[in-house]
């Protein structure tokens, strides 16, 4: 029944077994069989213990199970079938320690009721059929066993008919109960802890060639055992100075020629071993529930924004949050635009912190963060990408008085910023129509003010807001005259009336004249006057010039003039022309 981990006390009944087993086939004294009820009374107390410490671990992975149903019911189901295992075996002990002990010390006995009564009489049994924890219990004083000595009767018991083993000794079902028990204990707890069970049933006992032989390993691997030829509890033991190699079993060794004092002990030892190999294995399991789980150290709150950098419109984005990380330092590999890795470590708080400086354009990074898997104690590759885009600086200076459209005419409209995403501009009034990547044009329409909004990505990054106004009224000029003189023969040739835009940057800005008045005043003092209803001379005007003397004066007024925008304006500044 060795093999797993035990405690001081479990030690000791140990060790007092094996001075009582040396001592069997000498005269026993009745200091021995004593020691052997104190033994026992002490593991019938701690046996009580195990199982109310079991009772309160199966309640915290009730709740457990309760709150993650979900992520505990594997091992929930498993410790519901390790607990019936249990059950199974504890209750089937605690029958067998009851009936070993009522065949000698109740024979009399004719029922099984009869018998209890008679134990609880004589306090040989403290209570009957008592439920502890929901499982039976015997409570058996073995002081006041009167036979604790005796040894034949248990044999046969517990071992049936000496020529051969397996045909009614309870030994052997005994046997069979904790091979089946263990089987779902190491299931439970898994092959990492096979050799902290103990309760192995199954060893062969024999010489170094027979072992070997049984055991099918060579004699260098046999001296590795059990730790290489364990396989759900098989051990293998050889005696270098035994000669008969003739298999002693597990049964053999604990019950043949052994006294009932001895018995009832070693089945209080052998619950006990069975309750404590529970409890190992249901908190192992309640540990794997969170086996894979990170732990960490430090918790604190962290805020992450979208983005540090926004457009005037833009909303500001961040997820702000209690996290926990491990002060433990973490490394990650990382490339940037396909080129070599380069190793980053994190800041102590979880945070590796990336920097890159990189030209103007779109950029893309992949990078690979290891951790240990807390489960598995192995490093575990972490991927991840992001890509990002650096625009050129930019910034906007206008003078704030200027902001003015015309109306008539296709106003020159640019827009620029935004970033990694194509750029909309949409007119309040009038239209804007699109001339390139970012320049539009404008026709503003009759209101008195337009305004341009500007979005990207579907979001505003925002507006600016133009005054609209009337073209401005050009210049009424006549060619060839120079400081207000000119030749009669000079000013027929010009022949008309012009206007002009001077100092204007629009281009396709044009005015046409549409009328004047014509006066001039003859030597002889006489005003004549003439109208025009285009810009041309007339053929009165052109007469007139053609009749006049050096010194004569011509005024060119209320010149009318028509531009793009389609309206007449009047140029209220007269032309005065003198004939040189």
């Amino acid at each position: 029944m060795s093999g797993a981990k035990e405690t001081p006390r479990q030690k000791m009944i140990g060790m007092m077994y094996l001075v009582y087993t040396a001592l069997l086939a000498m005269n026993v004294s009745k200091d021995i069989l004593d020691a052997f009820d104190t033994v026992n009374n002490g593991v019938q107390t701690t046996n009580i213990t195990l199982a109310n410490q079991i009772d309160q671990k199966y309640a915290a992975f009730e709740e457990q199970y309760s709150k993650e149903p979900e992520k505990a019911g594997p091992f929930w189901e498993q410790a519901q079938a390790l607990r019936e295992e249990a059950n199974d075996l504890i209750d089937y002990v605690e029958a067998l320690k009851w009936d070993l002990v009522k065949k000698v010390e109740c024979s009399k006995a004719e029922t099984p009721t009869e018998a209890a009564q008679m134990a609880l009489e004589t306090g040989l049994l403290r209570n009957a059929d008592t439920l502890r924890n929901g499982r039976k219990m015997y409570d058996i004083n073995t002081s006041k066993v009167k036979s604790r000595d005796n040894y034949n009767q248990p044999t046969a018991y517990m071992m049936g008919n000496p020529e051969g083993p397996g045909n009614g000794g309870k030994a052997y079902e005994l046997s069979e109960k904790i091979r089946r028990f263990r089987g779902e204990v190491v299931k439970a707890m898994g092959p990492a802890h096979i050799h902290e069970i103990g309760m192995i049933t199954d060893s062969i006992y024999g010489t170094k060639e027979y072992v070997m032989e049984q055991a099918k390993v060579s004699e260098d691997k046999l001296k590795r055992l059990p730790l290489e030829g364990e396989v759900y509890g098989a051990k293998y033991n050889y005696d270098e100075n035994s000669a008969d190699p003739v298999q002693n079993s597990w049964e053999y060794n604990n019950f043949h020629h052994t006294v009932l004092v001895a018995d009832v002990t070693l089945l209080n030892k052998i619950i006990s071993e069975a309750q404590t190999a529970e409890l190992n294995a249901v908190t192992q399991l309640m540990t794997n529930i969170h086996a894979s789980d990170f732990t960490f150290d430090e918790i604190g709150a962290k805020v992450f924004a979208e983005s540090g950098y926004l457009l005037s419109g833009q909303t500001y984005k961040a997820q702000a949050m209690v996290t926990a990380w491990q002060n433990a330092k973490t490394t990650a590999t990382v490339s940037l635009d396909g080129g070599p890795m380069k190793e980053y470590t994190s800041d102590g708080q979880g945070l590796i912190n990336l920097e890159f400086n990189c030209g103007v354009g779109s950029h893309r990074y992949n990078g690979v963060i290891k951790m240990l898997d807390p489960k598995t104690g192995e490093l575990k590759d972490y991927t991840f990408e992001n890509s990002f885009v650096v625009a050129p600086p930019a910034v906007s200076v206008s003078a704030t008085k200027m902001n003015v459209v015309y109306r008539g005419i296709n106003n020159p409209i640019a827009v620029g910023g935004g970033v990694g995403g194509e750029i909309n501009a949409s007119a309040s009034s009038g239209s804007l129509t699109r001339t390139g990547n970012g320049t539009y044009n404008l026709l503003p329409g009759a209101a008195d003010e337009v305004t341009i909004s500007v979005t990207s990505g579907g979001s505003s990054l925002g507006s600016m807001k133009f005054r609209v106004k009337d073209l401005p009224k050009p210049t009424a000029l006549i060619r060839n005259v120079v400081n207000g003189q000119v030749s009669k023969s000079a000013l027929q040739a010009a022949g008309r009336v012009e206007a002009e835009m001077k100092d204007f940057d629009f281009d396709g800005v044009h005015y046409d004249v549409v009328g004047y008045t014509f006066r001039y005043k003859t030597k002889s003092g006489t005003t004549k006057e003439a109208k025009a209803n285009s810009g041309g001379f007339t053929d009165e005007i052109r007469n007139a010039i053609s009749q006049a003397n050096v010194g004569d004066m011509f005024v060119f007024t209320a010149i009318q003039v028509r531009g793009n925008d389609g309206k007449t304006k009047t140029i209220e500044t007269p032309i005065g022309v003198e004939i040189k």
